[in-house]
């Protein structure tokens, strides 16, 4: 980069996804300070024949992260996205020699790994300097399974922008009012096919990716696979409630999910769960379910159907803040905020 008289020198911000292609959004920031930022951005999906032909190990990954880190030295900051990420770019800029002050971000886990596995993530991410997580109890969590100091935890909301709904073929839409299940993480199918037997008059449409419990649902409901996101957010859309069941008290799933839903004005319906408490406490319509009572789903759902204007109207509230709540600016406001550390 050419400097000139005055000028103040650049910044630069090694970027590298796990499952995001290189070019899809993550913040919106070209300088701070005064100070010109370039992003030099990596992502570890397959990017050629052997990479998509050896599924395990993730070649992709592991070329991803030594690609991360070689790019890291002399860089003002180094951004890994998911733990497993994190940790590939932590072994090889520690085997680089190179200390480039590392941010995890997007530090979840849909379900935490086996004790053989959290031992290797011990020494994997002793280096990193500071860890992203989407609530409050995954950063209490996570510092306590990993052996990590708490400081080095900053909770932050999940952010995004708001689902466009798509049009939908009438064949996809049930007659008369119903509910829908988005998104598959940590998710009670099991409970939730329960629920849809205990009430065979409610239409239920589940949009998820493949797994057994959903490929022989009950008759009154209905299963798709991978629709387009247009298509998806225009089914919930026109839904009574969305439904995000959960597997147990602690998941730490469905935050997009949720977050989708609100900025949509949509009624929910959810597990009560402590890796998701921050996204449905004292939302007027949010629905709480204790982890694994039919009984309660069955009961709230047959509440929604019973009376869906109120249950919309409440959801209105929500509505209201949550663009703000939700917007991207503040990542953006994060990022910023450890890159001015980062060259302090």
């Amino acid at each position: 980069m050419d400097m000139y008289w005055g000028e103040k020198p650049g910044l630069r911000v090694v970027n590298v996804a796990d499952l995001s292609p290189v070019g899809e959004p993550f913040v919106e920031l070209l300088s701070i300070d005064d100070r010109p930022l370039e992003w030099a951005r990596y992502s570890g999906l397959p990017a050629n024949a052997l990479e998509r032909a050896v599924p395990r190990p993730r070649v992709s990954r592991y070329r991803a992260a030594w690609q991360a880190a070689n790019a890291a030295r002399g860089a003002t900051a180094l951004v890994s996205h998911l733990p497993r990420m994190t940790a590939a770019v932590a072994d090889a800029a520690r085997l680089r020699g190179i200390d480039t002050p590392h941010l995890a971000f997007s530090f979840n886990f849909t379900q935490l790994p086996a004790p053989a596995a959290r031992t290797r993530f011990r020494r994997s991410l002793a280096s990193v300097d500071q860890f992203c997580t989407y609530t409050g109890f995954e950063a209490d969590l996570y510092a306590e399974v990993f052996a990590i100091p708490r400081d080095r935890f900053r909770p932050l909301c999940w952010t995004q922008e708001a689902p466009v709904p798509g049009a939908v073929h009438p064949m996809l839409l049930p007659s008369g009012p119903f509910v829908a299940a988005v998104g598959g993480e940590g998710r009670d199918f099991a409970m939730l096919i329960a629920a849809a037997r205990a009430l065979p008059q409610v239409p239920f449409v589940v949009i998820a990716r493949q797994t057994p419990l959903l490929m022989d649902p009950p008759a009154n409901m209905t299963v798709h696979f991978n629709l387009p996101y247009a298509t998806c957010w225009g089914i919930a859309a026109r839904a009574a409630a969305l439904l995000v069941p959960l597997r147990d008290a602690e998941t730490c799933c469905g935050h997009i999910t949720l977050v989708s839903a609100r900025m949509l004005g949509l009624p929910i319906v959810t597990t009560r769960s402590r890796g998701t408490d921050e996204y449905t406490q004292d939302f007027a319509g949010t629905t709480l379910v204790p982890a694994g009572s039919v009984e309660g789903w069955v009961e709230a759902i047959r509440t929604v159907i019973a009376d869906p204007d109120a249950a919309r109207a409440a959801a209105a509230i929500d509505h209201a803040e949550a663009a703000t709540l939700y917007d991207r600016s503040r990542w953006s406001t994060y990022i910023r905020d450890f890159v001015a550390q980062a060259r302090a």
